[in-house]
Order: structure tokens, then sequence, then C-alpha cells
């Protein structure tokens, strides 16, 4: 391997690495949150109450320029024997505000956040999930990568806590670490579509390999991956 190679990989584990300690600062919130919670009443502790309050504690606690634009609690209403509920908070100039969501079946803007990807994997997988990037019509309404966490008790499911990552101050935070790659690059979820890239073409949620192309190998020249999260940093040719 060349000298250029070893730098560049060594570049590309270290952007790696930054871009997991930012995601483990926001699963570390929400598993603090979701201990919160659970303490606050013992055996009753599956009141969404408390997750009320625990979340609005996780954004209060982050300064007004901090990635989270907002945090709910989903409850897993399938293991409860419950009917649906969610409490989902977002930051509106400086506050707190509640975003609210129909989760009655009959309505006719029903939030089924039991199908959702950040609901679903995270309380099926037992562990933490990332979701999107995507546009949250739902919630922030810019695009947003939602960090969830399961919320368990002896082995029996509670819920789901997620926090959405507002992608533009994500990336605002990373630029400087993206600009020393001083390569074509670009960080990727899961599904290899793009998070953000120093490419120009290659913007926010598009894949980093046209739909003919999948099988190119000469697009992709190395990745690293993120963690344990199913992201990836990868160079491309360019």
């Amino acid at each position: 391997m060349s000298t250029n190679a070893t730098a560049l990989d060594k570049r590309l584990k270290r952007f790696a690495a930054k871009v997991a300690e930012r995601i483990d600062d926001t699963v570390a919130a929400l598993q603090s949150a979701a201990h919160e919670a659970q303490a606050s009443d013992g055996a009753g502790a599956t009141k969404l109450s408390h997750f009320v309050d625990a979340t609005c504690r996780l954004l209060e606690q982050r300064s007004a320029d901090d990635v989270l634009a907002g945090a709910g609690y989903a409850v897993d209403a399938a293991a409860q024997s419950c009917a649906p509920a969610m409490i989902w908070w977002v930051r509106r100039g400086g506050s707190l505000v509640e975003r609210s969501h129909s989760v009655d079946p009959e309505a006719d803007s029903f939030y089924d956040y039991a199908a959702m990807r950040w609901f679903k994997a995270a309380k099926t997988d037992c562990r933490p999930t990332l979701s999107g990037p995507f546009i949250d019509t739902w919630g922030s309404d810019d695009y947003t990568v939602t960090v969830s966490v399961p919320v368990a008790m002896d082995g029996q499911s509670w819920g789901v806590l997620a926090a959405d990552v507002d992608v533009r101050r994500f990336v605002d935070a990373l630029a400087t670490d993206l600009r020393a790659m001083r390569a074509p690059v670009a960080l990727v979820n899961e599904a290899d579509r793009v998070v953000v890239s120093t490419v120009p073409s290659l913007s926010t949620g598009l894949p980093i390999r046209p739909r003919g192309m999948r099988d190119d190998p000469a697009v992709e020249r190395r990745r690293h991956p993120v963690s344990t999260y199913g992201w990836s940093v990868v160079v491309l040719d360019g």
C-alpha cells in the first residue's frame, strides 16, 4: 500500500470515529433518559408521563445550537397490551413544542409508528438504530436522521425512545473533519444513501451509485464502518 493510501486510510478511520462519537453521544443521552423514566415510579414506570418529563429534560439540557431537533417516546402497544401512545417534542425558536401525532388507526392522519423503521428496527434488533436521512414531515420538517433505542425491563419491551438529529447541524459540526479527508468521500447509511459527501453531485439522500452501476467496482475504492451502526465512510473515484 502506498504512503498516500495509508494516510487516506488513517483519515478515513479518524472521520468514521468522529461520526461514531457524535452518534454515541445521542445514544447515551437517550439511554440516560430511559433509565430516568424507568426509575421514576417502580412498576408503574411504563406510564407515558414519566417519558414526557424525561424527553423534555433531554432536550432542555442540550445547548440551543445542538444537533438534536426533537425527541420523544412511543409505547410498544403490542407488548404492553394497551392502546398506542406517543409523545414527541420539537425545538421551535428556543422553546420546546409538543408535536401531535394521531395514533388512532381510524384517523385520516394516522401515524403508524409501530411500522416505522426507527421504532420497528430498534425493538426487533434490541439495539440502537439509525434511520434516515429523510425529510421528516411528521417532526422537524427538514432532513433528519432518527436515532432510536429500545426501552425494556426484565426482557419485556416497553417501547422506543428516539431523537431527531438535524442533518444540517450534524454536517456543520463535521465540516472541518470532512474537508481534512482531501478525497471524494461520502458518509452513507445502511442503504448506501448519502448523509453528507464532498462530491457536489451527491447530495443528502441520494444513492452513491446510480441504479445501473450498483456492481461497478470502480465507483467505490474503500470504505470504513461507523462503529456498529450500519453507516460507512466511503472513498469514491472522482
